[in-house]
């Protein structure tokens, strides 16, 4: 009976040392965290933040001309109303051209950095994987539950700032 039980655990533990060691990352964390990540994120706000800026006065300025139309409106004349109307809907398709560029311009510069900082997280996870001998470091994505003893995050972290 002895016997068994001890062919039985070896027979396991060898199974087990034949999968490999693994591990997993919580990619959310390292996209959020990592100093690469919070380099781009300041970069974007650089670049677009005066356009947000811009954008906000414009919606204010517009907010402020549809107040004093209906406010005035009942003492204006026809021709008056007219050229207020007109300014409103000028005004507010430049804010819808405006906005609709800002968004696509931020869009493609955010897939644009997302994927430097992905090379860069990918490039650390390799490095780490190597260095510690692992065979398969799987990110939360793809599994269903892992045990805190195999999550790396924080060693994948301490990577990216060094």
């Amino acid at each position: 009976m002895k016997f068994t039980t001890l062919i039985l655990l070896l027979i396991t533990s060898i199974g087990v040392n034949a999968a490999g060691k693994t591990a997993f990352i919580n990619s959310k964390v390292l996209l959020e965290e990592s100093p690469q990540a919070i380099a781009a994120s300041e970069k974007l706000q650089k670049q677009f933040g005066s356009r947000e800026k811009s954008l906000r006065i414009l919606a204010g300025s517009i907010n402020e001309m549809e107040q004093i139309y209906q406010i005035d409106s009942a003492i204006m004349s026809s021709e008056q109303k007219k050229i207020a109307e007109d300014n409103i809907i000028q005004n507010k398709r430049r804010f819808k051209f405006e906005q609709q560029s800002l968004k696509e311009d931020l869009q493609s510069r955010q897939r644009e950095l997302l994927q430097k900082v992905q090379i860069s997280i990918k490039a650390a996870i390799q490095s780490y994987g190597d260095k510690n001998g692992y065979d398969f470091i799987f990110t939360d994505s793809s599994i269903a539950y892992a045990s805190d003893a195999v999550n790396i995050t924080e060693q994948i972290l301490n990577e990216l700032k060094q």
